[in-house]
């Protein structure tokens, strides 16, 4: 029925099925294991006999009774709907972001174009030819440009991106399934006084992007955030310009928060507000915190309402009622830092501050005037353990006075 046979040194099984002869490797050159495959290529042969077993379609005949009959038919591949560019598939995929809060649709976009950025000419190829070392040059490309913490979000980023076109049937398997986790940079940098910035950039040595990242890392006193109220107050053409400088000062509320605040959130008679803040997997999933309405930023509304009697939005221009854009926004913000000791580069948009600058502020401030930790997180909303560890040297000098307890000098007692 089948019989071993042997071509240079490896075993093979000699049989016949329906009047064809097979020589098929056993792909081993131990007589032992070889006697066993045999038995199981005997084994099928009979099962195949006797009606018990059939060759599935598509299936070589020889090698699904040299599997012993286990071999199964392989799954069907799917054809790709059509062949999109890497340029027309990312124009596709943004279309399709109705899911995500604005401010998160825009991040997509911004990972996204840098993705088309770096590949150059590639960005006009066909999707399915982008390899899983295009994409991993680029990773490595946006490491020596940004942080890994930023070069981790836009893995994650073209990932997904990779998954939707599988999914949509434009590839059949995603070039990105096995990028590499980007490696984490350890702890983030601690947040620092504006002096003390100062001071270590004037001691040269580096690169312009590790000077913002620097920035990205000031702590605002409370002197200088009254500093910049101020400027905000006198050097901008839109009258709105102060309100999205006071609001983060004296809640800690993020962009986005401030951004969609309305005047049915202030309660002036409680004294607090709402901030509300989307989710970013829905973009109609919201979260919502009270935080004290300060005394200071209380009298600054007031006014500011007295100013804007139509409207929702608390951050709006005078005579509309849509809620201001990110850019917008973000435009009204930096105005009047632009040509001040605020300002990095305005060629480049690069200032010393932002509005997370204010949050963080806005914590470290409680923490350093020995707010207790669980109000500074009602406040903040979600907190990580790695940011409070970024500010926890603001605390009162507990910890020195701990550590000045004792004294290790001769004679001390």
């Amino acid at each position: 029925m089948a019989n071993l046979g042997k071509k240079n040194g490896v075993h093979l099984a000699r049989f016949r099925f329906q009047g064809k002869e097979y020589k098929k490797s056993l792909k081993t050159t131990d007589l032992d294991h070889a006697r066993a495959a045999l038995r199981r290529v005997q084994d099928a042969l009979h099962w195949l006999a006797i009606g018990h077993l059939a060759v599935p379609a598509g299936v070589d005949p020889g090698d699904f009774i040299v599997s012993g009959g286990t071999l199964a038919a392989p799954a069907p591949k799917a054809t790709p709907r059509n062949a999109l560019t890497l340029d027309e598939a990312v124009r596709e995929y943004g279309e399709n972001l109705g899911h995500l809060a604005p401010s998160n649709r825009g991040t997509v976009r911004g990972h996204l174009n840098s993705l088309k950025k770096k590949m150059g000419r590639k960005g006009g190829d066909r999707l399915d030819l982008l390899e899983p070392k295009d994409l991993e040059a680029f990773l490595q490309a946006r490491l020596r440009e940004r942080s890994p913490t930023t070069v981790s979000k836009e893995r994650v980023t073209v990932m997904q991106f990779f998954e939707w076109a599988v999914a949509v049937n434009h590839l059949t398997v995603s070039a990105a399934a096995s990028l590499p986790r980007v490696k984490s940079a350890g702890d983030r940098l601690p947040f620092r006084t504006f002096q003390e910035i100062e001071s270590i950039v004037a001691r040269g040595g580096l690169k312009p992007r590790e000077v913002l990242r620097l920035w990205d890392c000031l702590y605002l006193s409370p002197a200088e955030i009254s500093e910049l109220l101020t400027l905000a107050c006198g050097r901008s053409v839109y009258d709105v310009t102060p309100i999205p400088h006071a609001i983060p000062a004296y809640t800690g509320m993020r962009r986005g928060e401030v951004m969609r605040l309305r005047w049915s959130d202030i309660e002036f008679d409680q004294d607090a507000l709402v901030a509300r803040s989307l989710k970013q997997s829905r973009q109609d999933i919201e979260t919502a915190r009270r935080i004290d309405l300060h005394p200071e930023l209380k009298k600054i509304l007031l006014e500011w309402r007295g100013r804007r009697t139509t409207g929702q939005f608390v951050v709006c221009d005078a005579g509309r009622f849509q809620m201001l854009t990110s850019r917008e926004t973000s435009g009204r913000f930096y105005y009047p830092l632009r040509g001040t000791k605020w300002c990095l580069s305005s060629r480049r948009d690069w200032f010393k501050l932002g509005f997370h600058t204010y949050r963080h502020s806005f914590a470290s401030n409680l923490a350093a005037a020995g707010v207790d930790q669980r109000v500074i997180d009602e406040f903040m909303g979600h907190q990580t353990e790695a940011m409070r560890k970024r500010y926890r040297h603001l605390f009162p000098k507990t910890r020195r006075s701990a550590i000045e307890s004792f004294s290790l000098e001769s004679g001390a007692t």
